[in-house]
């Protein structure tokens, strides 16, 4: 292996800490610009976090249930994440959390709630904003006027679903 090919593997690996771009489709992210409400993020989640029945886009609220992430839905039913792992940690009480924290593939991903808030007002499951996690910093998929978020996130405390601290890592 000569230096080039050593200097273009560590670029291309410095790119993807970065960017996210394995994990994040950038056409959501471009089609999510464009849109000042959650639809095209519930995209997003459906995408990389799909419920087992339904959509995010049907969701009114999130709660935690005996470690398990619980969907309650429009029509009054209610359904968990297809792959209920992806679910690690939140911020609040377990009946009305203010931040809900998935991950796959190494990639966490945070739903924030706030019925308070204009956008969280306007979301039937209150979410303020969706944010994925890039190289020290987050990307809001909802606040398209501050896409990129400063590491604040990193420094949050969670709570594990099994009760323990989760700390998230540089």
């Amino acid at each position: 292996m000569d230096i080039s090919t050593i200097n273009n593997t560590a670029n291309n690996h410095e790119n993807n800490l970065y960017t996210g771009s394995d994990f994040v489709d950038v056409n959501v992210v471009r089609q999510a610009a464009n849109d000042t409400s959650t639809p095209c993020a519930k995209i997003f989640l459906d995408d990389k976090f799909p419920l087992a029945k339904g959509s995010h886009k049907d969701a009114c609220s999130y709660v935690v249930y005996y470690q398990q992430l619980l969907v309650f839905m429009k029509d009054g039913s209610q359904t968990g994440l297809r792959c209920p792992k992806q679910f690690v940690a939140l911020n609040g009480h377990k009946s009305e959390p203010t931040a809900i924290l998935l991950k796959d593939n190494g990639v966490h991903v945070e739903l924030t709630f706030d019925r308070q808030s204009e956008k969280g007002a306007r979301d039937c499951a209150n979410i303020e904003d969706i944010l994925v996690e890039g190289h020290q910093y987050w990307i809001s998929l909802v606040n398209v006027e501050n896409t990129v978020v400063a590491s604040s996130v990193l420094d949050q405390e969670f709570t594990a679903k099994d009760g323990s601290d989760y700390q998230l890592k540089r």
